[in-house]
């Protein structure tokens, strides 16, 4: 993809209106809907992380409370403050239970962990005026499945999707190296041969693939945007060449054109083609008399 064409295309997912994937889909047929989910997710989470401090600002985290305190829907709450739900959620377990981030996270992936009951005397210590109430069990229960389920950004469903995806794709990278006949070891046998940088496959013997030579290969489930590539990747992919040379980086997502300017690494959006890809020929080895 273009970079003129991903900028566009980003600046129409940043719109975060309900219609966007449709309008995307109608004005960039061409573009796969994966790598416009894709784009979408790696943006939001971007943009997440960079208001991280707002959506927890002392007066905000007072304003979160008394109205869910009050009675307010939780889904309602996130909307007028344009926070995620299980942001919100998050926040709220914090502060009105006192729980470490730790244990959020496991009420989050199971209710049944939570407080029988939340009492605000405790958000008192953490968050100045507030009367006494009591939030119940059943009703944060039932409110946590309801932001996972309405939350695309934040939820740990979220999460293991993408953990999951990419150990899909890992699993079809080496089914395709198996297909050709190549020999590699897999990031668990160069962890357990004490390498602690690694790629997801170092070649036993490099290959070459589109006139490059390949002793390495890495596998994103993800769209290769500047940030993604440069900012995240840049150090990493480096790391991988100065220790076993020339790699390549395959992007199943989709990747923007011009990132692919490094002789060293080639960018890739599926596993070459077997007429693509040159193997060393295998020479038989007499035993010596």
């Amino acid at each position: 993809m273009k970079a003129a064409v991903y900028a566009e295309l980003r600046e129409t997912l940043l719109q975060n209106d309900e219609r966007t994937l449709r309008a995307v889909r109608e004005k960039y047929p061409w573009v796969q809907f994966d790598t416009v989910v894709a784009i979408k997710s790696q943006e939001s989470s971007r943009q997440l992380r960079l208001q991280h401090h707002k959506f927890r600002g002392r007066q905000r985290i007072q304003e979160y409370i008394t109205r869910y305190i009050a009675g307010d829907d939780i889904l309602q709450i996130s909307r007028d403050f344009d926070v995620p739900p299980c942001l919100l959620m998050r926040i709220l377990l914090e502060h009105m239970a006192g729980l470490q981030k730790h244990q959020v996270s496991a009420c989050l992936k199971d209710p049944s962990y939570l407080p029988d009951s939340l009492v605000s005397d405790k958000v008192l210590d953490a968050v100045n005026e507030f009367p006494p109430a009591t939030v119940s069990k059943a009703r944060l229960g039932a409110d946590i499945f309801c932001c996972i389920d309405n939350d695309t950004v934040s939820s740990p469903a979220v999460e293991t999707i993408r953990r999951v995806t990419g150990l899909e794709y890992e699993m079809f990278l080496y089914e395709k190296l198996q297909e050709l006949g190549i020999s590699y070891q897999s990031e668990d046998d160069l962890r357990a041969a004490g390498f602690s940088k690694t790629p997801d496959v170092k070649l036993e013997a490099p290959i070459g693939v589109q006139g490059r030579m390949v002793n390495w290969i890495d596998s994103k489930a993800s769209f290769g945007d500047e940030y993604t590539h440069k900012a995240q990747g840049s150090d990493q992919f480096q790391s991988y060449v100065n220790r076993f040379g020339p790699g390549m980086v395959i992007y199943w997502f989709g990747y923007i054109d011009e990132l692919n300017d490094n002789p060293d690494i080639l960018l890739m959006d599926q596993f070459p083609d077997k007429s693509e890809v040159y193997c060393l020929t295998k020479l038989p080895v007499k035993a010596r008399p």
